[in-house]
């Protein structure tokens, strides 16, 4: 016992003297690159993470969907005319089930086979190297692409967040120990907000020099709030603008958007759209528990993009009379939401009290799927501007803000924070000076164009780089994409305010598909005479 007592007290005293030093221990490594690691969105999942070939799940094959769609119809149509959808429920959640069979977690939100990530491309199984110097021209796209992802962190995307923030920290750890430095820098984009916020909720800031959140989902996104609580609502503005920005450009498809856009303005869409929400908002209340808990809802990932203030409820419908069969799943989910999601804004505008500097960058320029309500609000799609950078004022998809928006706004001073066409007002943001709007960037869109940006946000030098440091990297950024799918980011101006969608007058209309009526006529004529 003695011995044992010993032994115990020399183990205390030898850490008790490593701690200090530890703690004052300096870089081996003396440049002031600081190494910047990268969080990815979501990842591909694999059938057979240990074999290399294995294919990508779910497999959305045409020929499932063809299957699907001929029987889900006319049992849909059925249940329309006898006002009983329940053969509709059952038919549609064993399709779900069959297509997600692979993919989905059990219901502790484990992974229940050897699906996941390729073990090949997982960092623990490659060599992590000192390559954080600078070695590329950053100022062109390719060169500050190759710098980002130099220490580029990949993992399971439906797992746990705070499960997958432990081996973040561990590979923060290795990334350190590899160059030499004992802080870092970090990005994360898309689902990778998600783990950072884990992390950082976790394992705290003390050694983060900056972060940057890239189309930020950590605070929540529009359509997993909606389809998480049961909601689908089909909107006719939606429906329009939603043709206009995605359905291409070629001269059909311009009449058909046209045609789609003054039916709209006519109020036929409208009558339309209501038809399909007198049915279709009570069958998806109906449906989608049971559908959300053969895929989707068994990710705890997935419920970490509910924001804060949807979250019980939602988990209270999609886990109504099943709560103890998913207790494993519902305990991660609320640990994420009460230890992380519901503290996001006070953890971040912490971290900036505490010397971190924190910034965000935003796109938006498209409005929300039209399946939810208020479908208008500026988005990438998939999340709103509001969401991406918590406060961010906007106007609707096709609208400015008023003028006594603008006017009110000069009076407090804080016009500055408009952007050049009027859609967003920064000013009441989360961090106004340290967030960058893009316009025209969906939320699948992450164009390299755009990296030399948030390179030099990242590597600012001595001060930390804001919306009024550089002429070239203003608050309200363009994205575009020539013909030559040639992309190029460049300043928004009172000159060159890009190409926001605007709805054209009704006249202007009804002119263009005319236009473009004759056009097809003279086409199709041409065809048969050559």
């Amino acid at each position: 016992m003695k011995k044992l007592l010993s032994v115990f007290l020399s183990l205390v005293i030898l850490a008790m003297m490593i701690a200090p030093m530890s703690a004052t221990a300096k870089d081996t490594c003396d440049c002031d690159e600081v190494p910047i690691i990268y969080v990815r969105g979501r990842s591909p999942v694999y059938l057979d993470r240990d074999d290399p070939n294995s294919y990508e799940i779910p497999n959305f094959s045409q020929e499932f969907i063809k299957k699907a769609a001929k029987e889900l119809v006319p049992i849909y149509t059925k249940g329309y005319l006898t006002d009983d959808f329940s053969e509709f429920k059952t038919l549609f959640t064993q399709y779900m089930a069959e297509l997600y069979k692979d993919y989905i977690l059990d219901n502790n939100g484990e992974v229940p086979n050897n699906s996941g990530q390729k073990a090949c491309e997982y960092w623990r199984n490659l060599p992590l190297t000192d390559i954080h110097k600078q070695s590329n021209d950053v100022t062109t796209a390719d060169g500050a692409h190759e710098e980002l992802y130099k220490y580029f962190y990949q993992y399971d995307s439906r797992v746990d967040p705070c499960k997958t923030a432990d081996d973040l920290h561990e590979y923060i750890q290795a990334v350190k120990k590899v160059t030499g430095h004992s802080r870092v820098k970090l990005l994360a984009r898309c689902l990778g907000t998600i783990i950072l916020s884990a992390y950082l909720a976790e394992y705290g800031w003390e050694d983060v020099d900056d972060v940057v959140l890239y189309n930020s989902i950590c605070f929540g996104t529009e359509i997993n709030n909606s389809l998480f609580n049961g909601e689908l609502y089909f909107d006719a503005d939606g429906v329009d603008y939603f043709a206009t920005q995605n359905l291409g450009e070629g001269l059909p498809l311009t009449l058909l958007k046209e045609i789609i856009t003054l039916s709209n303005k006519l109020n036929g869409l409208d009558m339309t759209m209501d038809y399909y929400n007198k049915t279709g908002t009570k069958v998806a209340k109906y449906v989608i528990p049971d559908v959300m808990r053969v895929c989707y809802g068994t990710l705890p990932a997935y419920w970490a993009m509910v924001s804060p203030d949807r979250f019980e409820d939602a988990r209270d419908y999609i886990f109504a009379g099943v709560e103890d069969e998913y207790a494993g799943l519902i305990e991660k989910i609320n640990h994420y939401h009460e230890t992380v999601g519901s503290k996001l804004t006070t953890m971040y505008k912490q971290m900036e009290a505490d010397g971190v500097n924190v910034s965000i960058v935003a796109k938006y320029g498209f409005q929300l799927y039209p399946i939810v309500y208020n479908a208008d609000q500026q988005s990438d799609m998939l999340a709103t501007c509001k969401q991406q950078a918590p406060g961010t004022t906007t106007a609707p998809v096709g609208q400015k803000l008023s003028d006594e928006y603008i006017a009110q706004a000069k009076a407090n001073g804080t016009d500055k924070y408009i952007s050049p066409n009027r859609c967003v007002d920064a000013s009441t943001a989360l961090f106004p000076n340290t967030t960058w709007y893009v316009q025209n960037l969906n939320h699948d869109g992450y164009p390299w164009a755009l990296y030399p940006v948030i390179y030099r946000i990242l590597r600012h030098g001595e001060q930390p780089l804001t919306v009024f440091s550089e002429k070239d990297i203003p608050q309200y950024l363009i994205f575009e994409k020539d013909e030559n799918n040639v992309e190029t980011i460049r300043p928004m101006t009172d000159e060159d305010k890009g190409d926001p969608v605007e709805s054209p007058s009704l006249l202007t209309l009804i002119k263009n598909i005319i236009v473009n009526v004759f056009k097809i006529i003279f086409e199709q004529l041409g065809k048969l005479f050559k």
